[in-house]
């Protein structure tokens, strides 16, 4: 199924017209759109064809705050060159561990410490494991338990890759 610009965005707003109405269902869905997205882009009718491409890169840079070298269409034509080869099962996308507030249940907190376990990983730019298995709003992670992989093994935090972009 194909959206337009509106349809894509009611899809990725949506609260209470689809699933159970959470924010947490709405990541999700925007998740996989984002998923989606990047099949879209790194398949051939869209990133060898300037014509495709360029409007692509354009509605990222007018709806974007970026690091200033990606600010313009050419910076950002070369990111997206430089990823094509990367296969989509090593996009991932993944949610900062969380659990209901106790003061409103209508609102998260992070989850510590793992919260901040993934903060690190990520300023350091270390391998991040993601599983679809690790129930929402647990308040817990599941662990990676490879024998041999020392006494506080890495987290593992939910989420999904770009080769599972089913949006619907």
């Amino acid at each position: 199924m194909t959206l337009d610009g509106e349809q894509a965005l009611g899809y990725v707003r949506a609260r209470k017209t689809l699933g159970d109405g959470s924010d947490t269902d709405r990541m999700d869905r925007q998740q996989k759109f984002l998923g989606a997205l990047v099949n879209k882009v790194q398949s051939d009718d869209v990133l060898f064809n300037p014509a495709k491409l360029y409007p692509v890169l354009d509605a990222a840079t007018s709806s974007l705050t970026t690091d200033p070298d990606l600010a313009n269409l050419r910076g950002l034509y070369e990111l997206v060159r430089g990823l094509r080869d990367i296969p989509t099962e090593h996009v991932q996308f993944l949610t900062v561990p969380r659990e209901s507030y106790i003061y409103n249940a209508n609102r998260d907190q992070l989850v510590e410490p793992e919260a901040e376990k993934l903060f690190a990983q990520l300023r350091a730019d270390a391998a991040v494991a993601v599983t679809q298995e690790v129930p929402r709003d647990s308040g817990t992670n599941a662990r990676n338990t490879t024998p041999g992989a020392g006494a506080t093994p890495a987290p593992t935090f939910r989420g999904n890759t770009a080769a599972e972009d089913t949006c619907g």
